[in-house]
């Protein structure tokens, strides 16, 4: 089986990255300013990142939004701070796909 093509490929094998840089399997070096899917804003294995979801990692990986999870309500009253809108409800999703889908759900909720 091939993979699908859904866009060009470059003839390209990335196989190191840190901060804005990304390395080829040849060694070539090269500014990384992809701005497109699963685009990594912070820049590529930061230090401080890096020990963060390491120490995670450690603990658990992932659960589901099925149950309580502290950290998620830290970050929402941060957020509702910082925002100025702490009377605002957020909604974690990990991707377009999933943002637009339960926006769809939401306009249902409020619209009937």
């Amino acid at each position: 089986m091939n993979l699908f093509d859904v866009y060009p490929i470059n003839d390209i094998t990335i196989v190191k990255a840190k901060g804005s840089y990304v390395w080829d399997d040849k060694g070539d070096q090269y500014l990384d300013l992809y701005g497109g899917h699963a685009v990594i804003s912070i820049g590529h294995t930061h230090p401080h990142w890096v020990s963060r979801i390491e120490e995670q990692l450690e603990k658990i990986a992932f659960y589901s939004n099925s149950i309580r999870i502290p950290l998620q309500q830290q970050l929402a009253e941060k957020l509702g701070r910082v925002s100025g809108k702490p009377d605002y409800q957020l909604f974690l999703c990990n991707s377009g796909a999933e943002a637009n889908e339960n926006a769809l759900k939401l306009a249902s909720f409020h619209t009937g």
